[in-house]
């Protein structure tokens, strides 16, 4: 009964930080790109940019952290 709440314990830590921190770099890279666009000009240019990025740097975030969670629940 204590191993099956630690698990659900730590599947609920994992997916909060991973939608954390997938919130926090798009979200990031949305007014980022929004301030450069702003300054210089370049009305979508930047924001569409380091939304991508902030995307993709989450995707990658998101399977590393999977992984390490899968590998960690295999060594029970």
């Amino acid at each position: 009964m204590a191993s099956e709440q630690r698990s659900w314990q730590k599947a609920l830590v994992v997916g909060s930080t991973i939608s954390t921190s997938l919130a926090i770099l798009v979200g990031g890279g949305f007014y980022l790109g929004r301030n450069l666009d702003a300054r210089w000009q370049t009305e979508p240019i930047f924001t569409i940019g380091l939304m991508l990025i902030g995307l993709v740097l989450g995707g990658s975030y998101l399977i590393m952290t999977l992984m390490r969670f899968g590998a960690s629940n295999d060594k029970k």
